[in-house]
């Protein structure tokens, strides 16, 4: 049951790199954000392929935690931090938005002022 497991989840992962290549060769994906999905793929693949290397030396040795759960604890840990990561993004580009749409707006005011004192009619 274990390899099929590991089969699927290998599958997965290269399909994650695949498609995240992708998308960055497409332009829809800016590298600075693709950076976390090749992370996430490539620590994926290699979990699937030496998994009793990181569930028996590797975790333990780092987080002193002998269970499974343990690693659930960690991949939800790891999947807040890229939600905490994407609303930084996310209000970052809010307050972009908020301030080019305050500055059309001024700069619109402004040509419809201008456009009634120069334009006759």
């Amino acid at each position: 049951m274990l390899i099929k497991i590991q089969i699927i989840t290998g599958a997965i992962s290269i399909l994650l790199l695949y498609f995240t290549f992708e998308m960055i060769r497409k332009e829809k994906i800016r590298e600075e954000y693709s950076i976390l999905w090749f992370f996430t793929g490539l620590a994926t693949l290699l979990f699937c392929f030496f998994p009793d290397f990181f569930l028996s030396k590797f975790l333990v040795r780092i987080t002193g935690l002998y269970y499974l759960s343990a690693v659930v604890v960690i991949v939800f840990c790891f999947l807040l931090l890229i939600v905490l990561h994407f609303s930084v993004v996310i209000s970052q580009l809010t307050d972009k938005n908020k301030e080019i749409a305050q500055r059309f707006a001024i700069l619109e005011l402004e040509f419809k002022e201008w456009k009634e004192k120069n334009v006759p009619g």
